[in-house]
């Protein structure tokens, strides 16, 4: 996936190594970008009915929360770090 000239990244730039590394590593979060990518192009236009302009917007809140999680870092936090 090029994440190069997204959409989602134009108000958001910073947040284009996450944007490729989360596309590559998850399936489905990359096919949610493409959506929002094909959606942005009619929103963009003006064509884009109710109901993709509300799925646009919705795709773009989900997306950007995901983008802007902490990295997991796979510690449950139950040894308090003491056995790392």
């Amino acid at each position: 996936m090029n994440v190069e000239n997204h959409p989602l990244l134009r108000a958001n730039p910073e947040l284009a190594g996450k944007m490729l590394t989360k596309a590559m590593a998850d399936g489905i979060f990359a096919q949610r970008a493409q959506r929002y990518a094909a959606l942005d192009a009619g929103v963009q236009a003006s064509t884009a009915s109710a109901d993709e302009q509300a799925e646009h917007a919705a795709l773009a809140t989900a997306l950007l929360d995901e983008l802007q999680k902490p990295v997991a870092t796979g510690c449950c936090g139950g040894c308090g770090g003491g056995g790392h």
